[in-house]
């Protein structure tokens, strides 16, 4: 993977707070200034920045992800109407020429004529409907660039948690490879000993059906590690050949980070500036409509020249005319009345959406700071387990070995090793997916001190 040079990146500017949307101007709200940064990212989905080839993969997908291209376009879509909404507020001017030749039959002559005029129109903006408009459009801009932010934020994050899921895949094949081969060799040694009359016909089929059983292991195992690697492959925006693989260990990840405290959310979280943003958007939509209930004023002028030839055309006066017109719908069947209603309808709809989308997060990060802690408490727990299988099948296959102990025992206590060394695995990836979803619903992992080591 080539690394890209140049992407949108997450911004650096501090989000504004909802209170603080209505005091800011529209310059400020809007993001058109802001271009397309040549830096790369400095940090994954778990706060790193150790993992130069996990970096080098994010900054590829920031760039051909379609998901994220999609956004791009979405965000550009917004900045053209904010455009177009602020063209509609200013004076429009239009210039206008022609060239017409008049002939009569009567006298077989004809006329030549050259006409030029400048047309300007303005609309009085008496009740704010423009302004209203306007104030819409920047704030769907601001909410497309949140929207933006964090899709690429939950893509940064959703390439990490697929690429620790492959790796934790490819050491659980390894596993399960191992755990076939010492089946096979154990299936060898037993069927020597039959054939020196030191073992029992009962061992030898015991020793065969585990075998078979790592066999069917192990093909399950391959074939799970192919979609794994299809899933990280289509977030890269690869083929999805399944072919990928990874060379790496899994980070062990200490827990002594800052939460903050939840109203760091307000300002961290794009997906709630960008529902925060939709309600101001609606708002200031629904002012629009009832402005359109009042009457409306149009101020127009024109300046213009006419002339027989050309040549002559500028020497000639200027003739102009001013004219101011008003209009306001008498009788529309209520439809003025209806889109307010409609309006202020939606804009109660986006409230209750960002008042929900604002309950879920705190839900959301409080079910994982707890899953954290469980999954910690089960870690140390299974840690321990894993001794205590490990030194039991060390003293049975020793008493096996002495005739002290039957082959089912072994097999017992082997299986049981390999289900703790599964679960502690496990255990292992499930604790950085938990990190990751954390960091994400905290919504700035950049800023949290975070430490981890590999092993």
């Amino acid at each position: 993977m080539a690394p890209s040079t140049s992407y949108i990146a997450v911004s650096t500017k501090s989000p504004l707070l909802p209170e603080q949307y209505q005091a800011e101007s529209l310059a400020n709200t809007a993001v058109a200034e802001e271009e397309v940064s040549e830096k790369t990212i400095d940090s994954d989905g778990l706060g790193q920045s150790t993992n130069t080839a996990l970096l080098t993969a994010i900054d590829t997908a920031l760039m051909n992800n379609h998901g994220i291209l999609e956004q791009r376009a979405i965000f550009e879509q917004a900045l053209q109407r904010s455009i177009v909404s602020d063209a509609d507020q200013g004076l429009n001017l239009n210039l206008n020429g022609s060239h017409s030749i008049k002939t009569s039959n009567a006298s077989n002559a004809s006329t030549t004529s050259f006409d030029l005029a400048l047309n300007a129109s303005w609309k009085l903006d008496i009740w704010g409907e423009l302004n209203a408009q306007s104030k819409a459009a920047h704030y769907d801009l601001a909410k497309a660039k949140s929207s933006l932010l964090h899709t690429e934020h939950t893509l940064i994050a959703d390439i990490t948690a697929a690429w620790y899921q492959l790796i934790y895949q490819q050491r659980r094949q390894q596993l399960v490879l191992e755990q076939q081969q010492n089946t096979n060799n154990q299936l060898q040694a037993i069927e020597y000993a039959y054939r020196q009359g030191l073992s029992n016909i009962a061992d030898v089929y015991l020793a065969r059906a585990n075998l078979d059983s790592a066999k069917s292991k192990t093909s399950s195992g391959t074939q799970t590690l192919f979609s794994t690697a299809r899933q990280l492959q289509l977030l890269l925006g690869q083929y999805p050949n399944g072919r990928l693989r990874i060379t790496g260990e899994l980070p062990y990840l200490s827990n002594d980070f800052e939460l903050g405290v939840p109203a760091n959310l307000l300002k961290n979280r794009a997906d709630l500036n960008s529902s925060w943003l939709a309600v101001l958007a609606q708002d200031a939509t629904a002012a629009s409509h009832y402005a359109k209930q009042f009457p409306s004023f149009n101020l127009s002028g024109a300046l213009s020249l006419s002339a027989a030839r050309l040549s002559d055309l500028f020497s000639q006066n200027l003739a102009w005319n001013l004219l101011t017109n008003a209009s306001q719908a008498v009788l529309d069947q209520g439809k003025s009345k209806a889109n307010f209603a409609l309006a202020r309808a939606v804009l109660i709809e986006r409230e209750q959406e960002y008042l929900q989308v604002l309950q879920n997060a705190f839900s959301e990060i409080e079910t994982l700071i707890q899953a954290q802690t469980a999954i910690t408490e089960q870690w140390r727990l299974n840690g321990q387990v894993l001794k205590n299988s490990e030194l039991s099948l060390e003293q049975i296959s020793a008493q096996y070995k002495n005739g002290m102990a039957n082959y089912q025992q072994v097999l017992s206590l082997q299986q049981q090793l390999f289900d703790d060394q599964n679960q502690q695995l496990s255990l292992h990836i499930e604790k950085i997916q938990n990190q990751i979803e954390l960091l994400l619903a905290l919504g700035k992992s950049t800023d949290i001190n975070n430490k981890s080591e590999s092993k």
